[in-house]
């Protein structure tokens, strides 16, 4: 019979993985995160229903920030459908293990 947990060299700690597609994860938290200023940016827009010869410079810049958020959303969906899960391996500790003891 094996002991419960696979304790590397030196003792408190635990060697897990975590199977995850990173790239996927980091386009859709900027897509969620962009998300709060594309609709800050088209607030003024659809407060203020203008034809486009009499736009502000303040109008052009919240139509430029309202351009990164489809991109962001596109390259997200992109990277769910084609990257390959990549296994990260880390070390976590053991919070119940004390090193001055001998077990």
């Amino acid at each position: 019979m094996g002991p419960k947990s696979q304790i590397v060299a030196g003792g408190g700690w635990i060697k897990c993985q975590h199977v995850g597609k990173p790239k996927t994860r980091l386009f859709t938290v900027l897509s969620v995160v962009w998300l709060a200023v594309s609709l800050g940016a088209s607030l003024p827009l659809w407060l203020t229903v203008r034809f486009p010869q009499s736009f502000s410079g303040f109008d052009w810049l919240c139509i430029l920030l309202l351009l990164p958020q489809p991109v962001l959303i596109v390259l997200a969906v992109v990277f769910a459908l084609k990257e390959k899960p990549s296994v990260l391996v880390y070390h976590e500790p053991i919070m119940d293990h004390d090193v001055r003891k001998l077990y």
